[in-house]
């Protein structure tokens, strides 16, 4: 069982390279569901960090999608509702970027909203 985060505000499953968040008490196969989202997302980095980078690069002056690779910081990810959002990334101290995301491996990427 999985228990709800105060801090967070959300039911979490943290790794070194990602949280996974659900707003309702995720279903009992959540554990592979976390695994599952985190490997996806790692393995379209590259693809999520070029449509981002399309989005921000004239707001945060960033030279390339390697560039913003190494600022995102660590992703929360919403699996439940297809949206992760960095709080923590390194492109200044106040704006929080999220996405949203249309499937499973990560391929669709909509929405790149920038807030601060």
């Amino acid at each position: 069982m999985i228990d709800y985060n105060e801090e967070y505000g959300a039911y979490l499953i943290e790794f070194d390279d990602a949280v996974i968040c659900w707003d309702d008490e995720p279903a009992d196969d959540c554990m592979q569901t976390a695994e599952d989202v985190r490997n996806a997302y790692q393995n379209n980095i590259r693809h999520i960090a070029e449509v981002i980078y399309d989005e921000i690069k004239d707001m945060f002056d960033l030279a390339d999608a390697d560039e913003v690779i190494a600022k995102l910081g660590r992703p929360m990810i919403y699996p439940d509702n297809g949206q992760v959002t960095y709080c923590d990334s390194r492109f200044d101290d106040m704006h929080i970027i999220s996405f949203e995301y249309l499937d499973d491996a990560f391929d669709e990427i909509e929405y790149v909203s920038v807030d601060g």
